[in-house]
């Protein structure tokens, strides 16, 4: 069973806006409806979207979409705690479970099926679609001892070895359904920010399984939007995309 988490929680604080960020507009579509439809493309079975600052707001963009389950963070406590959020509505569900932030809405359902795909037919814990860049600064960095992934490092607790990683996260997840929240009771918010982060679960899940990342070349579809200048790149390459 396919199931997807959406993390549509947050403000619009650098969009200008006073809107969530995910209902801000990208060539007059929420950017949250993009997301919407390639999950219904690929077939998901269980879309829960995380919603916390004006959520009203999400939820009534998306009101054509009778399916869709909602968890709600009215605390900004980082992409873990926002997780934990959708425990009621999946901890029983089979099967594994997509995790995407809802600001990179052209991630489109190719990227959402090959990786699904990829994990099941290795039997990973989790799969992270990854990306190389030659100035990583700013991404997560992956961590690998013999090729399996062992650790997820943010720019801000990185060691100066580590920022010299170049394969960075993108931020798009799989995650066998069970293991997901076993490994997020375990996380905590013992960093700089005080977040509890969703990437912290790497290293609890490698300690007895496999943690696998997909290397894919970067491009717009990838392209997590954070401000008017993103979102203004991102809609000139999806004006030249559709010539």
């Amino acid at each position: 069973m396919k199931n997807i988490i959406i993390l549509a929680a947050g403000k619009g604080t650098r969009m200008k806006s006073d809107l969530p960020k995910c209902a801000c507009l990208i060539l007059g579509k929420p950017m949250i409806k993009y997301l919407i439809d390639s999950c219904i493309e690929a077939n998901i079975d269980n879309i829960i979207v995380v919603i916390g600052y004006k959520g009203e707001i999400i939820k009534e963009i998306l009101s054509e979409y009778p399916n869709i389950m909602y968890a709600y963070q009215n605390e900004q406590l980082g992409t873990g705690h926002a997780c934990m959020m959708t425990e009621s509505l999946l901890k029983d569900k089979s099967g594994s479970t997509i995790i995407v932030p809802g600001d990179m809405p052209l991630i489109g359902k190719e990227n959402l099926i090959n990786l699904y795909n990829h994990h099941n037919e290795f039997n990973s814990a989790m799969t992270i679609l990854s990306s190389i860049f030659d100035n990583p600064y700013g991404y997560g960095r992956i961590v690998r001892c013999n090729g399996n992934v062992i650790s997820i490092k943010e720019e801000t607790d990185a060691t100066n070895e580590e920022k010299l990683i170049n394969e960075i996260n993108t931020g798009l997840y799989v995650v066998d359904n069970k293991k997901l929240f076993y490994a997020l009771s375990l996380i905590d918010n013992n960093n700089k920010k005080q977040e509890y982060y969703l990437t912290d679960i790497v290293k609890i899940l490698s300690k007895s399984d496999i943690v696998d990342a997909v290397v894919v070349p970067y491009d717009y579809h990838l392209i997590g939007i954070n401000d008017q200048d993103t979102l203004l790149l991102v809609e000139n390459e999806l004006k030249n995309a559709v010539k």
